[in-house]
């Protein structure tokens, strides 16, 4: 945590070097919060149906010319951990980004929580995908091309003291993207690779991989599995979103390849998912150019029915490893009252595979209801 007040006053005295130019300053107080509710038909006491407050955050965003200063602390279910707290510095087409922020890696995770069609990521994404990292982002955008890169460390802001993981990670994200002039219409194609070096100083170094399934809020993940003998890592992902007057298609796909050290066999898992929307009432969905992600409908009211299918495989025979396979189907409807406040309900049908938690011993539906506000 000494670590964490250290650089939170760096990026404070940086921004405030900054107010000296003479440009307007812009300052914005942001909140959100999702209250959840579950009820599953899984026959077991402790899952059968409770709420939970999913989370809930506050930040700051402060711009003044070309410097841009970003923090969002979370709060929900009794932790509090520094999500996101970056300093910005914007060119004409392009944004350069230091702090603790999420990799341009996964559609799915760098879409805001209040935007999701659902109340969970995809489990695949959840599995695929890291926490917000302690590094740096170059951001380039235009019309047709949105381009990343970073280098990071493999540790978020919260946990840099005694059980910090001494490796980098590198992760860079390509966008294609084509608006139809006449029609509206959004395609966007696009992919992302990342590489993390063998973690040092430590005698076989161990990693995981995990997702809690369609809801963090039962007790066990449904999938997960430890790798010993850890060496390097190497993660793929293509994507696509489609997106017209009434309609948003989106879809990913992520391979992962973990080496291993002591001439063991590496471990590789692979999954992905695809979903639509369609707009009962309503028109147009956002579009963050700056960052190549889809977002919530346009029209402050809107009713939204979404459907969703994930497949998630972390099982591999030729490492040994078996992290749990499984596959999911999603409907729901999405009510957005204003721009403000929202109410979300949806079903998932799980089908349990082999070598996932003894805890999900069968197949089960399970309904979700969300409660959100962001101002």
């Amino acid at each position: 945590m000494k670590a964490l007040r250290q650089l939170v006053v760096a990026a404070m005295l940086l921004f405030g070097a900054a107010v000296s130019y003479g440009d307007s300053l812009k300052v914005k107080i942001t909140s959100r919060a999702l209250l959840d509710a579950t009820a599953s038909s899984y026959g077991k006491e402790d899952v059968e149906g409770y709420y939970s407050l999913e989370d809930f955050r506050l930040g700051l965003h402060a711009r003044y010319g070309r410097y841009e200063f970003m923090s969002d602390l979370e709060f929900g279910r009794g932790d509090f951990s520094v999500m996101v707290l970056l300093l910005n510095y914007h060119f004409k087409n392009s944004v350069l980004s230091f702090g603790n922020g999420y990799e341009p890696f996964s559609l799915d995770m760098l879409i805001s929580t209040i935007d999701l069609r659902f109340n969970q990521m995809a489990p695949s994404v959840t599995a695929f995908t890291n926490s917000p990292r302690l590094g740096f982002t170059y951001h380039y955008y235009n019309d047709n091309w949105y381009l990343a890169t970073g280098l990071y460390t493999h540790n978020d802001m919260n946990k840099l003291g005694k059980d910090k993981k001494n490796a980098f990670i590198s992760t860079s994200r390509a966008v294609w993207r084509k608006h139809d002039e006449d029609t509206g219409d959004l395609l966007h194609i696009g992919g992302a690779f990342s590489y993390r070096t063998k973690e040092t100083n430590k005698d076989n170094p161990t990693g995981s991989i995990s997702s809690f399934g369609v809801t963090s809020m039962f007790p066990e993940s449904m999938y997960g599995a430890t790798i010993d003998n850890m060496g390097s890592e190497l993660k793929g992902q293509v994507e696509a979103v489609y997106a017209s007057r009434k309609v948003l298609m989106q879809g990913e796909y992520f391979y992962d390849r973990m080496n291993r050290t002591g001439g063991k066999p590496a471990y590789n898992a692979h999954g992905g998912y695809i979903q639509g929307s369609y707009l009962i009432k309503g028109e147009r969905f956002n579009y963050d150019s700056m960052y190549g992600v889809p977002g919530r409908p346009s029209s402050e009211k809107a009713i939204e029915l979404v459907a969703r299918f994930n497949y998630t495989d972390l099982n591999d025979d030729k490492s040994g490893i078996f992290g749990g396979e499984g596959k999911d189907l999603s409907v729901g409807v999405n009510f957005y009252l204003n721009k403000y406040v929202g109410v979300k309900f949806n079903g998932s049908y799980v089908w349990v595979g082999e070598g996932c938690n003894s805890f999900y011993d069968k197949d089960f539906f399970l309904a979700q209801a969300r409660v959100q506000y962001v101002f």
